[in-house]
């Protein structure tokens, strides 16, 4: 019965924290106050489904400063994940279609996402620029550059959308691979099951010059990040890891609390 409960949890949560989010952003303007609670709501959200999470890495590098993070997609989880993760809040760049829910749509502006279709070239266009600018204003976002969630846990191709924003804000950006979500809420389920996490963070990558080819650079360098950050999670072996995780030494990672 955990299945069940847990995804009834985490909707009625979640529409109660996008509540408060939208009250918290009319209370402080600046959404401070709407990234903590998005933050306890991640945590919250992870405990109590019996999702936990343990980080690797990451710390050299500079959280308070302007990051694009690109990390892999397999799960709807993986948002509330990163959110108990990272030591800073952040944006998101999201489909268009998430906005369309008054409530949820209110509390993501709130937390500076910023909403993109990707069957519009010109409205893709000017969301890529608008995240630009949130982004050199010091508003860290994350990207998920596959686009959608990936159904066999395989690395999908990487859009070419990611790339132009990097190339526009001109900051560092942080691979991150997450690993054992899908195990958690495939993408073909609506039921969250206990599992361990392992959010795995890269070294930063940094931007070059203009153009097509530096984008290409770009999107080679980030892939071959991904693919190594995630080597060795398959669907078959996730379970092996979660024993591993949880008989393990608890100084090798920061699990989150």
């Amino acid at each position: 019965m955990k299945g069940p409960l847990n995804t009834a949890f985490s909707l009625s949560f979640t529409l109660a924290m996008s509540e408060a989010a939208v009250a918290s952003s009319l209370l402080d303007p600046s959404g401070d106050t709407t990234r903590r609670l998005a933050r306890f709501w991640g945590k919250r959200l992870c405990r109590t489904c019996g999702v936990e999470v343990a980080t690797h890495g990451g710390e050299n590098i500079a959280w308070n400063e302007p990051l694009i993070v690109m990390a892999n997609h397999q799960s709807y989880l993986d948002i509330p994940v990163l959110y108990a993760a990272l030591p800073e809040p952040f944006g998101m760049l999201a489909k268009h279609e998430l906005f369309r829910v008054p409530i949820f749509s209110a509390a993501m502006r709130g937390l500076r996402c910023i909403p993109i279709d990707r069957d519009n070239v010109r409205q893709s266009l000017a969301s890529l620029r608008k995240a630009a600018d949130q982004i050199r204003s010091g508003n860290s976002i994350v990207v998920f550059p596959e686009g959608t969630r990936s159904a066999d846990g395989s690395l999908q191709d990487l859009k070419t959308g990611p790339f132009y924003l990097a190339e526009m804000a001109r900051v560092p950006i942080v691979p991150i691979g997450i690993c054992g979500t899908r195990r958690a809420l495939a993408k073909t389920s609506l039921l969250i099951h206990p599992a361990c996490i392992e959010v795995r963070i890269g070294d930063p990558i940094l931007p070059g010059k203009r153009g097509p080819a530096e984008r290409d650079r770009l999107r080679i360098a980030v892939r071959s990040a991904l693919e190594e950050l995630c080597r060795g999670v398959t669907a078959d072996s996730t379970r092996d890891r979660d024993l591993m995780l949880r008989s393990g030494p608890r100084d090798e990672s920061r699990a989150a609390s």
